[in-house]
């Protein structure tokens, strides 16, 4: 038996979050013996088919650094495997995860307060951890290089698609859009600076179709130091906030294009979310996006707004094109499986129970 922390689900599903809990899902499918421990308020929006405990009275790292291990340690000191965050500084029987180093290597985009935390406690926890989990080879080689972790002990196993109607290739390609149908390019993510949200709404008001507008998805989060984009907003520019699951499928899929114009990722989710409703992807050539999408997007340099409005033109004027990213993009989500991540931590975390 181990134990999931469950701080993850006390905030909406981002990335990070997802990752969680669709591994803690397929976990519960494979019918392994684990529960997840939570705080006593969680977000209303998880539909939890899996054993939760609620433990302590004390919320957000409070919690994760008090109340967490106090219980842990009332159980027997089980594993516990954190999927998101750091785990508790004073608990050694853990796996934790490390999505990407960010903070470490741009720590202007953060709150002061986030970097100091996570640039104290990432390094310490993973040293004393047993093993440490990531999304790519990319952030594998991140996490060496500026934590000094052993690279032995650093496991490769990545995040997926969260969706689960998804639909089939015959649907994708013979999808049509309604031609008197708004005509937009959505991009998905939090609005954090590296999200580079700024240089595209610089490189789409120079697109030459004024017709299309542009759709950026997300939440803002304290963590960052967000770039002010309102001022930015125009009748062409929009910014819905988050949009819940359902809807976010829909919007993919009646999009001409997607564009991902991040400046750093550890994997980047978004593309493949894009990939999988036959949405053609535009993504930043940063070292991660290309490992996750290969050759199903059209790539840009995300600092160049110029590349970045020439590839838009190109994407939106060019069928047969987007037509060849849609192809290339259903054989690319073939290679990632909730299934296959969730055996991957089962089977690790065996070693250690």
């Amino acid at each position: 038996m181990f134990v999931v922390n469950g701080r993850y689900l006390t905030q909406k599903a981002t990335g990070v979050h997802r990752y969680a809990f669709e591994i803690c899902n397929k976990l519960h499918e494979m019918g392994v013996d684990f529960h997840v421990a939570i705080p006593q308020e969680i977000d209303p929006g998880y539909k939890i088919a899996f054993k939760t405990v609620k433990c302590g009275s004390l919320n957000t790292h409070m919690w994760e650094q008090i109340s967490l291990p106090r219980y842990l340690k009332s159980i027997g000191s089980p594993l516990l495997i954190s999927f998101t965050g750091c785990g508790p500084l004073n608990y050694d029987n853990q796996i934790m995860t490390i999505h990407d180093v960010s903070h470490e290597r741009y720590p202007q985009w953060f709150s002061k307060n986030y970097y100091r935390f996570y640039h104290f406690m990432m390094p310490r926890i993973g040293r004393k951890a047993h093993a440490v989990l990531t999304v790519s080879e990319f952030s594998k080689d991140e996490i060496v290089d500026t934590l000094g972790l052993d690279k032995d002990k650093i496991h490769v196993i990545h995040s997926n698609v969260p969706f689960h109607n998804k639909p089939s290739k015959d649907e994708i390609l013979n999808f049509r859009r309604d031609p008197d149908a708004e005509r937009y390019i959505i991009a998905v993510s939090s609005m954090d600076p590296r999200k580079n949200f700024v240089r595209l709404v610089e490189a789409f008001d120079k697109i030459e179709d004024k017709s299309v507008k542009l759709y950026i998805i997300g939440m803002s989060f304290k963590a960052f130091n967000t770039p002010d984009l309102q001022k930015l907003i125009n009748e062409r520019v929009h910014l819905p906030g988050y949009i819940p699951d359902e809807a976010l499928q829909t919007m993919y899929q009646n999009a001409l294009l997607s564009v991902y114009p991040s400046l750093y990722e550890g994997f980047g989710l978004p593309p493949l979310e894009s990939m999988t409703y036959g949405c053609p992807a535009i993504n930043s050539s940063i070292p991660a996006l290309r490992e996750v999408s290969e050759d199903a997007a059209l790539y840009v340099d995300p600092y160049d707004v110029e590349d970045m409005t020439i590839k838009i033109n190109q994407l939106l004027e060019d069928e047969s094109l987007r037509q060849a990213l849609r192809l290339r993009g259903l054989e690319q989500i073939k290679k990632y499986s909730w299934d296959k991540s969730a055996k991957q931590v089962y089977e690790l975390a065996q070693r250690f129970m």
